[in-house]
């Protein structure tokens, strides 16, 4: 019976300790969707600075689906212009009509102490 009553509590210091795991917080807008275009292998999301003309292959994600989650594909915090293209084995589309987006990620707070 003792070793049932450690067992469960243990289980669920467990579960309190995991459940409190944290990260980075992103409150916001973070899928971006477009229609699918007959014939397209897969498409590339650019993003580039407000006001720029030119959209940098450097500065574009890969994806096949017609969804893309922009918090985990590599684009950095910022304030940026995003389009998407279609491409296939041979050619790529021209771009999408431009859409703005503001990454940023509540900053940890800094300065923790016992006191």
């Amino acid at each position: 019976m003792k070793k049932i009553a450690v067992l469960s509590l243990l289980f669920v210091m467990l579960s309190v300790v995991t459940a409190c795991a944290m990260g980075p917080i992103y409150n916001g807008a973070k899928t971006a969707a477009w229609d699918a275009v007959p014939g397209a292998t897969g498409y590339y999301l650019y993003w580039r600075t407000p006001g720029t003309s030119t959209w940098p292959p450097a500065q574009r994600a890969t994806t096949t689906g017609i969804t893309l989650d922009l918090s985990s594909s590599g684009i950095p915090q910022g304030a940026w212009e995003i389009c998407a293209t279609a491409f296939d084995p041979v050619s790529e589309s021209g771009p999408s009509n431009v859409v703005t987006w503001n990454f940023s990620i509540r900053a940890a707070p800094t300065n923790a102490k016992i006191q």
